[in-house]
């Protein structure tokens, strides 16, 4: 995934697949990023005149963003088709709550990860009908692995 990153009139290229980085929208404007061993939370939230206020770990950064081969999109733009939903770090699940048929609202909760003693419940990108759950209660799982696809 290749962007540009404009943070106070500097532009920096960047490529998380080159960077070894797996990043995952754990619910809308809220991402777990993972650069080897070393986590990071990064809140996203809309900002003035199409920029995005970002939080890493805390930390405020007013930035904008473009992709170099497409138009700009907006924060929040309409999820289109079947999304599967990845596990956002190594964990156990703890408790599915949806069945598949199930029709869930965007941000609606779908099942909960267990990692480093934290709960952590994985939210779905946008509304829809549950069509695959690829887990059960009580399941290890890895990064990047799916749990649930919402079409």
């Amino acid at each position: 995934m290749k962007r540009v990153v404009q943070i106070d009139s500097r532009e920096y290229p960047i490529n998380l697949a080159e960077l070894g980085v797996e990043i995952v929208e754990v619910e809308p404007g809220i991402y777990s990023l993972l650069q080897g061993i070393q986590s990071y939370e990064i809140v996203v939230r809309p900002g003035l005149a199409d920029t995005y206020d970002v939080y890493v770990n805390s930390h405020h950064y007013s930035a904008r963003v473009s992709d170099p081969k497409k138009s700009r999109r907006k924060h929040g733009a309409v999820v289109e088709g079947r999304q599967t939903i990845n596990a956002p770090m190594p964990g156990k699940v703890i408790r599915l709550l949806v069945a598949e048929g199930d029709t869930v609202d965007a941000g609606q909760g779908l099942l909960v990860v267990e990692a480093m003693k934290m709960q952590n419940e994985i939210k779905s990108p946008k509304a829809g009908k549950v069509v695959a759950i690829a887990v059960a209660e009580g399941a290890a799982v890895n990064p990047g692995q799916a749990l649930v696809s919402v079409e």
